[in-house]
């Protein structure tokens, strides 16, 4: 709520509020509405019954090029457009006025006084509260008011739902004062909270925090403001106080106070409190807190660093995904409570901006990655146009931030930061899926941008934005061919993405693999034919045993693909397990701890199981996707198989020439379904485990079973 209107600041999708009385039936619903940022319009909703059922008039959606109604109507199916469309778009900047009115069946809808949509549906629901809403883009209402058809005023005003919301999203309020978010003067971010003290206590709740007692937690908090009775900060367990620090009354000034804090019990899902003594007005913001051995790990969660560590990846890409196309480094370097925010909350959250590029590096370094920037270009369908060299800049300041000596501009802000050793970071990534832009002006960027940066540091290596997966509308081969000869010669690799259907886990990787195929001989006949593929975003899109077995398969094509394809990176990589949206993440986690996906669990044996020579395999493979590889010494042979039916597979494996092999060992994931999955309360669920080979003379034979990924070891010999 902003000086009376219901305000929309984020750019994230679906976002809706809903208010009123589900027994509403026929009514007029009149607001005004004004775009204030980002790509679409206005979500107007009306008899809505829950978040599945519902009608909203969707305004200037579909790119902001048409105004449709859509309805929900069945739990666990989306929602479809219905009645007529009517072309047009909003503006940014001016007020409009809508209105709806539903009476039984009929739907009418004006925009400014003109009648915009008139639908019978005969299959709709007749009642439902209202509500306002947007889809990537930031918005202001007003005079929000809902009359039955009668006249009788039904609600007139902002919403109670949200003048009762207090705190901001995460935090809860307790206590006899008032708690707000407040613009006034925050420190580094949009907001802060406000705390208007009228005795007793009056704070802000956080949960669930797992407490250990063993460890001490330590953090700050910022306050300002005028409390004679000061603050108190405390762990709690929800029923009794675990730990508690007082801390004196603020200034007026800004001012950081240290928090440490020794719990006397353990809690899984305990909460932290800030709470305002007595009477007084207290501005909160930034308040951080972690385990002591998480700082002394340089803020990571120790078990969340070593799963990354198991796998030991040598090239981790960052920022990754749409994330980067918006990112502004500096804003994400010194100082945490001088950082500023990230400037589009595109995942569910606005984003402080405590991991930036020296931790990113640092990350890399712990578990012995080599990191991969991926620099935004400012693409026009983030920033608008004419603000190019802006961004060229930013790159080349980025660069000579991490690569720069200690007395250039930016190496000096980096040893200020602790950090006077450059950080020789070789892989850039241009920018990230900037197929909106049209694969010529992309190119156009690329060879303008490219050449700045390799003059900047000659030394680095450098990655253009390829296909879409198979691609269609022009961002699969097409993409890539146009980038390749427009560019081959400037970069090092091309970055291509591909999310495949789980349920094609024994196809899709032998697709995609003719697809690098195809790419490759796009590339061998350029003007660099050392041009290598970099498959930089891949995954099943599930955490069942699908997306283990699609991983096994994919693997073994980027190994049989080497001579052309030299990285592959997954996405995601790490997830809270809130992030319900995109479940297809290797590292799963809460706060109490995580669990491998099964995409993991194999990435992990293949991993255990590297050796960098292949050697040819021949005979008939049957259904199985295999691969076979030795030791840099000779001496050892990986066979690494996915047996993607749902039969066993009697195999036979030879050694030719004069090699015999030795004793083998199997070790083989099969947890016989398809929706076999690993969760937080059973994370081994699915793993490896010994499987049984026998020695034949020079035959190893054994037996896949149905749905399974297995690694087969034996030592040679002549």
């Amino acid at each position: 709520m902003r000086d009376g209107c219901v305000v929309q600041d984020g750019l994230g999708q679906n976002q809706r509020l809903t208010f009123g009385d589900t027994a509403w039936r026929d009514y007029e619903f009149t607001l005004e509405a004004r775009k204030t940022g980002g790509s679409e319009g206005f979500l107007i909703l009306f008899r809505v019954l829950d978040d599945k059922r519902f009608y909203w008039c969707n305004l200037g959606g579909w790119g902001n090029q048409v105004h449709q109604l859509e309805r929900g109507d069945k739990a666990g199916q989306r929602w479809q457009p219905v009645g007529p469309r009517a072309a047009g778009g909003i503006d940014q900047g001016r007020w409009y006025r809508i209105r709806v009115r539903c009476e039984g069946p009929r739907i009418r809808v004006w925009l400014d006084d003109e009648a915009l949509i008139d639908f019978t549906d005969p299959d709709g629901h007749p009642a439902g509260k209202v509500g306002v809403g947007t889809w990537s883009t930031q918005a202001e209402f007003r005079g929000l008011r809902v009359a039955s058809l009668d006249g009788t005023v039904l609600h007139e005003g902002l919403p109670q739902e949200l003048l009762a919301a207090g705190a901001a999203r995460h935090w809860e309020s307790f206590g006899s004062g008032q708690v707000f978010i407040d613009r006034d003067n925050p420190l580094n971010s949009l907001v802060c909270h406000k705390l208007v003290g009228r005795g007793g206590e009056t704070g802000l709740r956080q949960k669930p925090i797992r407490l250990v007692r063993s460890q001490t937690y330590v953090g700050s908090l910022w306050l300002r403001g005028a409390a004679a009775g000061g603050a108190v900060v405390r762990l709690t367990d929800g029923r009794r106080t675990l730990a508690e620090q007082t801390l004196p009354p603020p200034a007026n000034a800004w001012a950081e106070y240290p928090i440490r804090l020794n719990p006397a019990a353990d809690a899984p899902d305990g909460a932290i409190e800030v709470a305002l003594k007595g009477q007084g007005e207290v501005w909160i913001d930034q308040v951080s807190l972690m385990p002591l051995d998480w700082r002394k790990a340089g803020g990571f969660r120790p078990d969340l660093l070593a799963a990354i560590a198991a796998l030991r990846p040598p090239v981790i890409r960052w920022p990754g995904g749409c994330f980067a196309s918006a990112y502004r480094w500096k804003d994400g370097i010194g100082p945490q409570a001088k950082r500023g925010v990230y400037p589009r909350p595109l995942w569910d959250d606005l984003d402080v901006n405590s991991f930036g590029t020296d931790e990113f590096v640092a990350l890399c370094r712990k578990v012995g990655a080599e990191p991969l920037i991926v620099v935004n270009i400012g693409t026009p369908q983030w920033v608008g146009k004419g603000r190019e060299a802006e961004f060229e800049q930013d790159i080349l300041d980025w660069i000579e931030y991490c690569n720069g000596p200690a007395d250039s501009k930016w190496g000096k802000a980096r040893a200020a930061n602790g950090h006077p050793e450059p950080y020789g970071v070789k892989y850039w990534e241009i920018d990230n899926e900037t197929w909106g832009m049209g694969a010529e002006a992309y190119a156009n960027a690329v060879c303008k941008i490219a050449p700045l940066m390799k003059k900047a540091d000659p030394s680095i290596k450098l990655a253009a934005c390829g296909s879409a997966g198979y691609g269609r509308g022009g961002i699969g081969l097409e993409w890539n061919r146009i980038l390749i000869e427009r560019c081959a010669d400037l970069v090092d690799y091309l970055s291509i993405h591909h999310y495949e259907d789980p349920n094609l886990f024994a196809d899709g990787p032998r697709r995609y693999e003719q697809f690098f195929r195809d790419t490759a001989d796009l590339i061998a006949r350029s003007k660099n034919p050392n041009l290598k593929i970099y498959v930089s975003e891949w995954n099943a899109q599930s955490t069942d045993w699908r997306t283990g077995l699609y991983c096994g398969g994919l693997l073994n094509a980027f190994e049989r693909c080497g001579d052309a394809l030299e990285i592959g990176g997954p996405a995601l990589f790490l997830r809270h397990t809130s992030a319900r949206e995109w479940d297809n993440a290797f590292i799963n986690f809460n706060h109490t701890g995580w669990f491998p996906a099964p995409n993991y669990v194999v990435m992990k044996l293949w991993r255990d199981h590297y050796a960098p020579e292949r050697i040819a395999m021949e005979g008939d493979a049957g259904p199985l996707n295999a691969v076979a590889t030795k030791s840099a010494d000779g001496k050892t042979i990986y066979v690494k198989a996915v047996n993607p039916t749902h039969e066993a597979v009697s195999v036979t494996l030879e050694v030719g020439g004069d090699f015999r092999p030795g004793k083998p060992a199997v070790e083989v994931v099969a947890p016989g379904a398809l929706q076999a999955r690993n969760t937080l309360e059973q994370p081994d669920a699915v793993k490896p485990v010994p499987g049984r080979a026998t020695l034949d003379g020079t035959a190893v034979r054994l037996e896949l079973p149905p749905l399974s990924a297995a690694v087969v070891t034996f030592p040679v010999r002549k």
